[in-house]
C-alpha cells in the first residue's frame, strides 16, 4: 500500500512541475533543470507575454543554435528527447509548447 501511494505522490508532483504555467521566469519555482542549466518561463509565438500563459522549461545556456537540429543529441545538456528540443531565441530548450515554436530557420 505504501508503494501505491508513494507512486501516486510522485506522479502529482511530476504533474505539478510539468504543467507549471508562468508570466515570468522567477515564477518557475518547481521546475528543476540539468546542472548548469537555466529555469526559464516560455510563452506560444503570436500571444506575447500573457499572465500565467507560459510553461516553465529548461534552457542550455551554454551554447548558442540556429535550428532545432542544433539541439539534438550530446550537443545540449537537456533531459528531454530530440523530439522535445528546440531553438527558442538561439538556445536550446525541452520545448513545452507541440505548436507555435520559436524556431529560426536559415533560408
Amino acid at each position: 500500500m505504501r508503494l501505491v501511494v508513494s507512486i501516486f505522490c510522485l506522479g502529482i508532483c511530476l504533474g505539478v512541475a510539468y504543467g507549471e504555467t508562468c508570466t515570468v521566469n522567477s515564477d518557475c519555482v518547481n521546475t528543476s533543470c540539468n546542472t548548469g542549466n537555466t529555469v526559464i518561463c516560455q510563452h506560444p509565438d503570436g500571444a506575447g507575454v500573457v499572465t500565467n500563459g507560459g510553461l516553465c522549461t529548461c534552457e542550455d545556456s551554454s551554447g548558442e543554435c540556429f535550428t532545432a537540429s542544433d539541439c539534438y543529441g550530446s550537443n545540449a545538456n537537456l533531459n528531454c528527447p530530440d523530439s522535445a528540443r528546440h531553438c527558442y531565441d538561439n538556445v536550446c530548450i525541452c520545448d513545452r509548447f507541440p505548436i507555435g515554436r520559436r524556431e529560426i530557420e536559415l533560408e
